[in-house]
C-alpha cells in the first residue's frame, strides 16, 4: 500500500479535505492559525515557516527554518545546543570551569555555524518544549525522508522529542530509515500506577499542603479571555525573565489560540479571585506531557505553589492511568517524586546534505555522547 504525502501551507490550507479523526483534528486546530497567521504572531522568537504534513489520514505540524540563531530552543538547533547551553554553563558555581566549559564551545559554536545546522525542516514540532509522539510505520517514514529530500534538498530532516520509553516504535522506525539519534536532554517519565508514586511520601506531602492552602483548581472551560493577561504574565515572569529568553516568548496570542481551539489542558490555581499559578498539558493516546506550568514568583516558596501546580498535573494523569512526560528540568524535584530520567533525542537525516554540512551533524552527534559517556564514567567513579 502506498503512503499518501500532502505539504499543506497557505496557499492550499483554505482547500483541504482535512482527515476527520480526533488526533488529526487537533492537530489542525493547532496548525491551521499558525499557518494563516505566521508564528511570530503567537511567539516573539519564532522566526520560522509553519506548515503542515499529511501522511495518510496523519497530520502534523512541519516548520521551515533558516540560519536564525536568535529564535527559540524549539526551532533552532544553534540555540539549543550553543547558546542555551552557554547560558547554563555561566549558572555555575565554579568560575574556572565556566572559563574552560565557555572557551571549548567557540570552535564547537564555529562547527555548527559552518555546517549551517540551522537549516531545518521538523517534521512533526508543535513549537512546544515537548512534542507529541506520532505513530509512524518505517514505511511512512521512509515516505516523509522521500518527500522532504525532493521538495527541501538543502535542508536537514529532524524529528524533535524522541525517547525511547514513550516513542520506542517511531524510534525504532526513525533509525530503520537511517536517522542519526543525536542526544538532546534528559527527561523524566512518571509511571502513576507504579509503587513508587502512590506510596511516595513527597506526593503525600503535596496533598495536604494543597489542602491547607485552600487554592480552587480551575479546568480550561472555566477559564475565559479576561484570563490571559495574568496566564502570559505568569509564563513570561518565570520562563524568561527567570529563566531564559532563549525559552519560548509565548505571548497573549499564542494562550488566547490555546483557550479558544482547546489545544492545551490548562489548570489554574485560583485563590481570593486571583490566579497564582497554572499548569498544563497534552495527551496523545498512551501519553499525557506535561507542558509548561508557571506560578507567582512573588508568592513566598513556602506556599509551594509549583508543587501544587505540579500535583494538579500528576493527579490528572493518575485519573486517566497514563504515563505522564513530565519534561526537562527540576530532575532532583520529578525523581522524588517517583519519575524516572531517560533520554531525549533530535532523530537527524541529513544524508542527502554536502559532507562539511553532514560533518557538522556527526560532530555534535560525537560530541553529545562522549559528554554523556564522560558524565556517567564521573558519577559512577563518584559513587565508588
Amino acid at each position: 500500500m502506498t503512503t499518501e504525502i500532502q505539504i499543506i501551507d497557505v496557499d492550499n490550507v483554505d482547500s483541504i479535505d482535512w482527515p476527520s479523526n480526533e488526533g488529526s483534528d487537533y492537530a489542525r486546530r493547532h496548525v491551521v492559525s499558525f499557518i494563516k497567521n505566521g508564528s511570530l504572531f503567537y511567539m516573539d522568537n519564532a522566526d520560522v515557516k509553519v506548515m503542515a504534513l499529511m501522511v495518510d489520514d496523519l497530520l502534523m505540524p512541519l516548520v521551515l527554518a533558516e540560519r536564525n540563531y536568535n529564535d527559540s530552543n524549539v526551532c533552532s538547533i544553534y540555540t539549543h545546543y550553543v547558546k542555551y547551553a552557554v547560558e547554563e554553563i555561566g549558572k555555575l558555581d565554579n568560575r574556572p570551569l565556566v572559563w574552560l566549559l565557555k572557551a571549548c564551545s567557540l570552535p564547537f559554536a564555529l562547527i555548527l555555524k559552518a555546517g549551517r545546522v540551522d537549516k531545518v525542516i521538523y517534521v512533526n514540532n508543535w513549537l512546544f518544549p515537548t512534542n507529541p509522539c506520532p505513530e509512524l510505520s518505517p514505511e511512512q517514514v521512509g515516505a516523509i525522508t522521500s518527500a522532504l529530500k525532493l521538495r527541501y534538498p538543502g535542508y536537514a530532516i529532524v524529528f524533535r522529542s524522541v525517547n525511547t520509553y514513550t516513542c520506542k516504535p517511531i524510534f525504532d522506525s526513525l533509525r530503520r530509515n537511517g536517522y542519526r539519534m543525536v542526544r538532546s536532554r534528559q527527561i523524566y517519565i512518571l509511571d502513576p500506577a507504579r509503587k513508587a508514586y502512590w506510596k511516595n511520601k513527597m506526593v503525600k506531602h503535596d496533598r495536604n499542603l494543597s489542602k491547607r492552602m485552600g487554592y480552587e483548581i480551575v479546568d480550561a472551560d472555566r477559564l475565559t479571555e479576561a484570563d490571559v493577561p495574568i496566564l502570559t504574565e505568569l509564563y513570561r515572569n518565570l520562563y524568561l525573565k527567570k529563566h531564559s529568553l532563549f525559552n519560548p516568548q509565548l505571548n497573549e496570542n499564542f494562550f488566547h489560540l490555546m483557550l479558544k481551539e482547546r489545544i492545551l489542558e490548562i489548570k489554574a490555581l485560583r485563590k481570593n479571585g486571583r490566579i497564582d499559578a497554572f499548569s498544563c498539558c497534552y495527551s496523545d493516546k498512551k501519553v499525557m506531557i506535561a507542558g509548561f506550568g508557571s506560578h507567582d514568583t512573588q508568592i513566598p516558596q513556602k506556599v509551594g505553589l509549583h508543587r501544587q501546580d505540579s500535583l494538579a498535573t500528576m493527579t490528572e494523569a493518575e485519573k486517566r492511568g497514563q504515563l505522564l512526560n513530565l519534561s526537562a528540568g527540576a530532575g532532583t524535584f520529578k525523581m522524588f517524586r517517583g519519575a524516572e530520567p531517560c533520554t531525549e533525542y533530535d532523530a537527524v537525516y541529513d544524508d542527502h546534505l554536502p559532507f562539511h554540512r553532514r560533518l557538522a551533524w556527526w560532530f555534535l552527534k560525537s560530541a553529545l555522547d562522549v559528554w554523556q559517556y564522560a558524565a556517567s564514567f564521573l558519577m559512577h567513579n563518584g559513587r565508588s
